[in-house]
């Protein structure tokens, strides 16, 4: 089991990726689930602009046991939350797979995420594949190299970033970025 990260900024001061940021960024991490693999991109954006913070892949082994693969993802998932601490998360909703059993291992990678994101407090946006393509390309039907390629130039990276699965969480997060959070408003009743 293990991580591989690529973080792209320095943090001083022994803080979090966080105190390294103006208050006023909105964080997102975007996460593409799957058992093996386990992609996150952490996004910003300020003043209207993204700004890249991290990406990387969550790997468990299939010599390990299921439960200990999923509890690795959960811990991991955590960890990341923590040193980043986004304000919200978005992630890619479960799509028809032809293969059942990679189909219930994913679910079970998006269950124990989407637990870790509520116990974190964060609010989880959930996306169709076409409505992240939306958000990233403008066409729901784009190409994942057309995918790849707008989250490079959005985020003003030197290259695609990789693997496939970290492209796709940092896709995920760009969609986050693009949904408004629309809090309910609580009403006093009008006594007059």
């Amino acid at each position: 089991m293990g991580i591989s990260e690529r973080p792209c900024m320095v943090v001083h001061g022994g803080g979090s990726a966080r105190d390294a940021e103006p208050r006023h960024q909105r964080i997102v991490i975007g996460i593409d689930p799957g058992l093996a693999s386990t992609g996150y991109g952490v996004v910003g954006i300020v003043s209207g602009r993204l700004v890249y913070h991290a990406h990387g892949v969550i790997s468990t082994s299939p010599k390990d046991s299921h439960q200990d693969r999923l509890l690795h993802i959960w811990n991991e998932v955590c960890r990341i939350i923590d040193l980043y601490r986004p304000d919200e998360a978005g992630m890619e909703t479960l799509y028809f797979a032809k293969n059942a059993s990679s189909a219930m291992a994913v679910a079970e990678s998006r269950g124990v995420i989407t637990l870790a994101c509520a116990l974190k407090g964060l609010p989880l946006g959930e996306f169709t594949p076409h409505a992240i393509k939306q958000a990233v390309v403008g066409v729901a039907r784009a190409e994942k190299r057309q995918v790849q390629e707008s989250v490079r130039l959005l985020l003003a990276l030197p290259e695609i970033p990789s693997p496939d699965h970290a492209a796709d969480a940092l896709a995920a997060a760009i969609a986050q970025l693009h949904t408004i959070i629309i809090q309910p408003c609580h009403r006093t009743p009008n006594r007059g």
